[in-house]
């Protein structure tokens, strides 16, 4: 079949998609620019984009027999309120700039739209193209520290098996003549992204139901898993034979792309190809009129509520500790040097009767297209330190590399009169926070230098000073 008899049948599923950019435009126009920007963790983005459409030109979507609905309701007014649902929700996230839960409300829209227009069957079988264009959604970056500790225990664990002389702390691997660090590009998250992609692909172009899309996703993570295991371990054992002098160990990123041309390549030659007859195409679909009346609803609850209602934001006065002796220092002057943005203006500060450290970092934004609470990358270098023990919750025990010096840290993120320990939380409380109209942002770090190896003195201290001050 040519490409214009498949282009008829794959035109309202492209409809779809064009009222879903209109509606949720300053999503999509965000996305479009991270997918420019190649990030290397969103580096499949662009090619997911292209694979969606590429596949939905040439391979458009078909109804399984006997999948349509009788309800009118079911079948395509209950996608119509699912939109507007969507909207609203998309227009709270919008507001605080929950940017990858907004991103992931943009697939959920295409689902929903199809549904308005051409019924609940043509959006189930659209389903497929949607999970394409959803690994386009940069949520890879929030899968690096897991992959990480998976990769670190598992190398950790083959190192000792097989008897290499090695000392491991964390993420670091020290041999005789040099360390090697699992660091976040280490994760493997390319090798994720890029099988899952591929597998996807596959998986839609040969019209797999639900247990063969599983076993290919599945396999497909598993596969990327063992893969980045092989290249970590493969390259301790060169460096280790080589004294650290192999240019493979330079030259990792292309040596680990060998490793996963070499396994992944293969493994994709031997999934199963079904061929579509002709035959299956079916009608062409129409669209149901009434539909572009949920499209103009959404279109109001959506960005309605974002651009003309107004939240009324009070500017924060900055925090201030009472209650205590502190002494200003230089943030330098921390036993463990934080890792804090220019965005947040940080100031430090030492209770000397105590020996307990105080990091005061507060952000105010500015606009509503600003986030509440700004990005923060790994707070501490873990390059220099890793993280040995959770000795009480909200408090973490950090080691320096090669070096028996442990200081506990605990970190309390303020949003407006809300707090947590838990940086996650602290995203989501910007919901609330935004309502309430107080959106000032400080980052509270707490640090105790330990006196004994079990670090049950920094603990004590930490847990006073954060009573007396009320944190």
């Amino acid at each position: 079949m040519t490409l214009a008899p498949r282009l008829s049948h794959a035109w309202p599923f492209l409809l779809a998609t064009l009222a879903s950019v209109v509606l949720f435009y300053p999503s999509w126009a965000r996305l479009g620019k991270i997918w420019l920007d190649w990030d290397n963790t969103i580096a499949d983005g662009l090619p997911a984009v292209v694979a969606f459409l590429f596949v939905l030109a040439i391979h458009p979507p078909v109804e399984t027999c006997g999948s349509k609905s009788r309800s009118i309701f079911l079948d395509w007014v209950a996608g119509g309120l699912l939109l507007v649902v969507l909207a609203i929700v998309w227009s709270s996230l919008e507001l605080v700039r929950l940017d990858t839960l907004a991103f992931f409300t943009l697939p959920a829209s295409l689902f929903a739209i199809s549904w308005c227009l051409i019924g609940f069957s043509s959006s189930l079988a659209f389903t497929p193209y949607i999970a394409i264009l959803s690994l386009s959604i940069p949520f890879w970056a929030d899968l690096i520290p897991l992959l990480v500790k998976i990769a670190t225990l598992v190398v950790s664990h083959t190192i000792h098996a097989i008897g290499i002389t090695a000392l491991i702390e964390g993420s670091n691997i020290t041999l005789p003549y040099g360390r090697l660090v699992i660091a976040d590009g280490c994760s493997g998250v390319g090798y994720l992204s890029t099988l899952l992609l591929l597998g996807s692909i596959a998986a839609t172009l040969n019209d797999y139901r639900w247990r063969g899309w599983l076993l290919v996703l599945g396999g497909a993570t598993l596969l990327a898993l063992i893969i980045n295991w092989v290249r970590i371990f493969a390259l301790v054992i060169i460096a280790d034979q080589t004294n650290m002098q192999s240019s493979l160990v330079r030259e990792h990123e292309l040596f680990g792309w060998l490793v996963f041309g070499a396994f992944a390549l293969p493994s994709l030659l031997l999934l199963p190809v079904q061929r579509r007859k002709t035959l299956q195409l079916g009608d062409e679909k129409r669209l149901r009129l009434p539909a572009f009346g949920f499209i103009f609803l959404a279109l109001i609850a959506g960005n309605g509520t974002l651009h003309f209602v107004q939240t009324h934001e009070i500017r924060s006065k900055p925090l201030s500790l009472s209650g205590s002796e502190l002494r200003e220092i230089k943030p330098t002057a921390l036993p463990v040097k934080l890792q804090i943005s220019d965005q947040l203006g940080q100031r430090a500060f030492i209770e000397d009767r105590t020996n307990v450290y105080v990091s005061l970092a507060q952000h105010q934004r500015q606009s509503e297209t600003d986030k509440i609470v700004p990005y923060l990358p790994s707070l501490v270098d873990r390059n220099l330190w890793f993280r040995e023990a959770i000795p009480a919750p909200g408090m973490e025990v950090w080691r320096r590399i090669s070096i028996p010096k442990r200081v506990i840290v605990s970190h309390i993120y303020a949003i407006g009169p809300y707090r947590t320990n838990s940086y996650a939380k602290a995203k989501l409380l910007q919901l609330p926070a935004v309502y309430s109209g107080k959106t000032g942002f400080t980052l509270i770090s707490l640090q105790a230098a330990c006196e004994t190896s079990t670090c049950e003195d920094a603990v004590e201290r930490l847990t006073a000073f954060k009573a007396k001050n009320d944190i």
